[in-house]
């Protein structure tokens, strides 16, 4: 498998390869943010809960629900994609990615807006600087190095994070009261762009982990490769314009385009397998989400249920078995679920069924919807971090750098 190829994910033996780090945590980029975005969506989402059951929220800087958007976004969200990226950018340029002291700053670098976002140590101003420099930070590094290996078809990547950034400038430009009425549309815009990224790097991961798992590589469709990244920013496009039309077209046209795309995919020997079934899963709320979309601008409904269906369905348990994977071949392990991950799986789709389906279904429900989906979540979380925690902060287990 050639090391320029977007599926190529074992580990390079290039002569940049990293050196062994005599501290763990820090050899890799998987480690630290594989680590710390699970512990954050455990504690963010218990603070959120909280915060959502007593009515009470002291903060600085956020008020509690756009705090919760923001931090599901650009808090564990981006940890994830940060993790994955500054892993396999590595495997596919054949250049090294941060390590060490270098890498431990750039973690720094997403972690103290966390730290500060509820804190009352910082002025306004200075927060939002610096919440806005991680992700052009992060594309500037991930850019340079796909640009200096000629990656074209990698190109996209650092443009989204780029994007991600004036998204997240958009929602401090508002809390700044610099622009109104700009936040809600803004996160929303980057709840698309989070899905843009996972279809790019679906498209690429899941075919290959399928032919390694399970001896069964999808025969590809082209044209709808060709189309499944545009028809998302398409609808990114349509959220920023606001033409209810527009918008229902483009989602209604996505949800088509990945919805054959993962009828392309999918086996039935997938279901035997939970590191592979969870990602396939995972990219069908990508589609329920557009179809959700839809309809909600059609029949004048909120579009939360969409954006739910999005973040806990599509980010959650997207990123919940891209963790569990990397984290297992990155660290010289077999990749097989390990005990009690695949119920981990089965709680973050239920906690999606009813964030999502349960408000739909009945209105009234939807406290009890909250409650039963942020206690699924929290409990998988748990569970995910219980059981690596321990494989992230410790050396390969055959001997091998990384």
């Amino acid at each position: 498998m050639s090391g320029k190829g977007f599926t190529a994910i074992q580990i390079s033996n290039d002569k940049n390869t990293p050196k062994p780090q005599k501290w763990a945590p820090l050899a890799l980029g998987f480690r630290p943010f594989f680590l710390l975005g699970t512990w954050f969506a455990v504690l963010f989402m218990a603070i959120s809960l909280a915060g959502f059951a007593s009515g009470i929220w002291h903060h600085n800087y956020f008020d509690l629900p756009l705090w919760h958007a923001h931090e599901m976004v650009f808090g564990y969200a981006i940890a994830v994609i940060a993790g994955f990226l500054l892993t396999s950018v590595r495997n596919w340029t054949g250049l090294a990615t941060p390590s060490g002291l270098s890498l431990g700053l750039l973690v720094l670098l997403w972690l103290a807006p966390r730290l500060f976002s509820a804190l009352p140590f910082m002025p306004a101003s200075a927060f939002a600087i610096l919440d806005m420099l991680f992700l052009p930070t992060l594309a500037v590094i991930l850019g340079r190095l796909i640009l200096k290996s000629a990656q074209s078809r990698n190109y996209p990547i650092p443009i989204i994070l780029l994007l991600l950034s004036l998204c997240n400038g958009a929602v401090h430009l508002e809390v700044l009261g610099l622009i109104q009425n700009i936040a809600m549309q803004a996160m929303q815009i980057a709840v698309c762009l989070i899905m843009a990224l996972i279809a790019l790097i679906g498209g690429r991961v899941i075919p290959f982990f399928m032919q390694g798992a399970i001896g069964i590589k999808p025969v590809e469709n082209k044209r709808i490769e060709q189309l499944a990244l545009p028809s998302i920013l398409l609808v990114a496009v349509a959220i920023a314009v606001g033409n209810a039309w527009l918008i229902c077209i483009s989602a209604l046209l996505a949800a088509l385009i990945h919805a054959v795309r993962l009828y392309i995919w999918f086996d039935r020997a997938v279901l035997r397998e939970p590191m592979l079934w969870i990602l396939q899963i995972g990219y069908a709320w990508l589609v329920a989400g557009f179809i959700i979309y839809a309809l909600a601008v059609i029949l004048d409904l909120a579009t939360m249920h969409a954006i739910h269906a999005w973040t806990v369905g599509g980010i959650g348990m997207f990123t919940l078995g891209m963790m569990s994977r990397v984290a297992l071949g990155h660290t010289g392990r077999k990749i097989v679920a390990l005990p009690w991950i695949p119920t981990a799986f089965i709680l973050l789709f239920i906690a999606t069924i009813a964030r999502v389906a349960l408000p739909l279904i009945k209105p009234e429900l939807l406290d009890s919807a909250i409650l039963v989906s942020s206690g699924c979540w929290l409990l998988a979380f748990i569970i995910v971090g219980i059981r690596y925690s321990s494989i992230l902060l410790t050396t390969r287990v055959d001997g091998k750098p990384g």
